[in-house]
């Protein structure tokens, strides 16, 4: 993992959603919805905005993906999950499941392992908080990694869309982190 060649441009991305039909247009859409929640977000709450600096510090160099690029793939995954509980249907979800397994707030505070946590999830069972179906969520990491892409504005070598994709689970778990913990992102 790490670095690729050569980037997701617009063409292939276009490519990429037609052909995973209705899954790839749901996909679209959310990637937008993700964009016009992020406009209206200063920061994420108070509690998952230095979990999701401090975790793309920490990737950033050993997986050769810059710090903007990281923070880019994390919230647009806490934007798209916004986004899904907003319409959940609109994108092909039941409903919008919460991580259950957290522990409750002692003293206001959450646990101190809370990092570690999230990315725990983002390995093992993601598909069950996941919320939308895996042709959905393909489409939309590959929106993001496009996007992603687009900001490096280089020759390459690009971020590794597999990095994009664990990225955009990391933001999509912090949601559901403030979720579980009753926080809000700041708005502008």
């Amino acid at each position: 993992m790490g670095v690729v060649g050569t980037a997701l441009d617009r063409a292939a991305l276009a490519a990429r959603l037609e052909g995973l039909g209705e899954a790839g247009r749901r996909a679209a859409v959310l990637d937008r919805a993700a964009g016009e929640i992020l406009a209206g977000i200063a920061a994420l709450s108070p509690l998952t905005t230095p979990m999701a600096s401090s975790y793309a510090e920490r990737i950033s160099r050993p997986l050769a993906v810059g710090f903007d690029s990281a923070v880019l793939a994390t919230t647009r995954g806490y934007a798209a999950h916004m986004g899904v509980e907003a319409d959940p249907g609109a994108f092909g979800a039941l409903d919008v499941p919460v991580l259950g397994n957290l522990p409750p707030a002692r003293g206001g505070r959450p646990p101190a392992d809370l990092l570690n946590r999230v990315v725990r999830a983002t390995r093992r069972g993601f598909e069950h908080i996941r919320a939308v179906d895996e042709q959905v969520w393909v489409g939309l990491a590959a929106c993001t990694t496009s996007r992603v892409h687009r900001q490096e504005g280089h020759d390459g070598p690009f971020a590794d869309p597999a990095v994009v994709e664990a990225l955009l689970r990391v933001g999509w778990v912090l949601r559901q982190v403030d979720l579980h913990y009753h926080q809000e992102p700041e708005r502008r």
